[in-house]
């Protein structure tokens, strides 16, 4: 890197084009950001061609522009981007690219600039079977996964080691459950468990992460010491969580003047009178079972 011309350059000249093929991470993000404002931007931006296609910087570029810096230093990969991407591949080791963002360049100059896998082998300096891998990773990813996992939503790490397995088979069925889980700040571990209850587990259990019950999902499967609830107990589970709803929301529903016409009274009547009846019996028959329990 020692031979390259560095120059500076505004950062709203920078093409960021190739933004979706690099991972977000908010964490390293904020850390580079306090840097960066204690100390200025350090290592240069690798662009290519005279539009300075951004390749490598992408974390740096968005901080520069958050705290108003100027200039920003720029090196070249390249003449062009199909250049500069093979040979930001080729650097790869150094600059610690994840298996997925190589996945995503491969496919990139595979994609959108005919190289056959033969022919990026021979640029980048890698055996055909290292660039088959890469476009059979990200080929087996949706567009909806790709957008959760290089957006930061959805960690790479439980795709990689959870959900790659399932992607072959149920492919449609991987992408609800990574629609359901991202963007909520979980942990590798908890979505490795959620995946467990959601493909192995019972039709209850599914339907609980899909409807976004997150952590009473992971409270039961996480008791070690207890049996899992069969599909019974999940539904009567069901039925007195939507009953507590009820309570908390009919008072104030019922004190609402919009329910004061006549239809409406006429109609809920009879219906109010049948819950009261059954009041005393509903009220015992919990008073006892949650002794029992």
């Amino acid at each position: 890197m020692s031979n390259e011309t560095i120059k500076e350059v505004e950062p709203g000249r920078i093409d960021a084009r190739f933004e979706g093929l690099r991972l977000k991470d908010k964490n390293r993000e904020k850390a580079l950001l306090s840097s960066i404002l204690e100390h200025g931007i350090e290592e240069p931006l690798q662009c290519a061609g005279e539009r300075l296609v951004l390749l490598d910087g992408f974390k740096r570029l968005r901080a520069a522009k958050k705290l108003g810096v100027k200039l920003v230093p720029v090196a070249l990969l390249g003449e062009n981007e199909q250049a500069g991407i093979l040979r930001f591949i080729k650097l790869s080791n150094v600059r610690g690219l994840d298996i997925l963002e190589q996945a995503a360049l491969v496919d990139e100059l595979n994609r959108s600039y005919g190289m056959s896998p033969m022919e990026i082998s021979r640029h980048v300096e890698r055996s055909p079977a290292w660039v088959s891998v890469r476009l059979g990773v990200i080929g087996r990813m949706s567009a909806e996964i790709r957008k959760a996992i290089f957006s930061g939503r959805f960690p790479v790490r439980s795709y990689m080691y959870t959900l790659r397995p399932f992607t072959r088979v149920k492919k449609k069925e991987t992408e609800k459950f990574v629609k359901a889980v991202s963007g909520k700040g979980l942990s590798t571990r908890a979505i490795e468990t959620l995946a467990v209850g959601y493909f192995k587990g019972n039709a209850e259990l599914k339907e609980q992460i899909l409807e976004g019950n997150i952590d009473w999902t992971l409270r039961q499967m996480k008791q070690e010491d207890a049996e899992p609830l069969n599909e019974f107990e999940m539904r009567a589970l069901k039925d007195l969580k939507l009953t507590e709803g009820c309570i908390r929301r009919i008072p104030y529903k019922i004190a609402d003047r919009r329910l004061k016409t006549g239809a409406f009274l006429e109609a809920a009547k009879p219906v109010i009178l049948t819950i009261l009846k059954k009041l005393t019996f509903f009220r015992e028959t919990l008073e006892e079972f949650n002794g029992d329990t």
